[in-house]
């Protein structure tokens, strides 16, 4: 396969599981475990990425997210920190040294990107009733913001030294 039918392929899987995960939450939560489960093995199995590259953009993720949480950003449907909503973060994880690569070489654009795309994902959570918040200018906000920090992150996290582990 081309580099650009990997990035198809994961950028489909991950929109697959997104939608699975968020619309149906813990009523789809083995589909959405189905659909992580391939976007994983894709993407490690594969294209050959990293595992451990997966994991540190999973726990920053995972710790940005923590964040906004425990600020009252917002409030997720079925607890504090729900499956579906780890298993998302571990999907993006996984997709996004495949799908979104051509982004590292451009920080200054991947951090715009994020700062734009990220909080458009959570309005629509909160459209599909997977989340409630209180005030969307403050989710805009702090999501524009972790999305920002999560995509210069991942700028970081693909430079050539950081991917050889050195």
């Amino acid at each position: 396969m081309t580099s650009i039918q990997h990035k198809i392929v994961s950028f489909v899987l991950f929109n697959a599981l997104w939608f699975s995960a968020v619309a149906g939450r813990d009523s789809y939560i083995i589909l959405s475990g189905v659909l992580l489960a391939l976007q994983f093995v894709y993407s490690v199995g594969v294209v050959k990425v990293s595992w451990t590259l997966i994991l540190r953009l999973f726990a920053v993720g995972l710790l940005l997210e923590a964040i906004s949480i425990s600020l009252g950003v917002i409030d997720f449907a079925g607890g504090y920190f729900p499956l579906w909503l780890a298993m998302l973060w571990l999907g993006f994880s996984s997709m996004a040294p495949v799908a979104l690569d051509w982004l590292a070489p451009k920080p200054i654009f991947a951090v715009l990107v994020g700062a734009v795309s990220g909080p458009i994902t959570y309005i629509a959570g909160v459209e599909l009733n997977a989340a409630t918040i209180d005030s969307m200018p403050l989710v805009i906000a702090c999501y524009a913001v972790i999305w920002g920090l999560m995509m210069a992150y991942f700028v970081f996290s693909m430079s050539p030294k950081k991917e050889s582990g050195e």
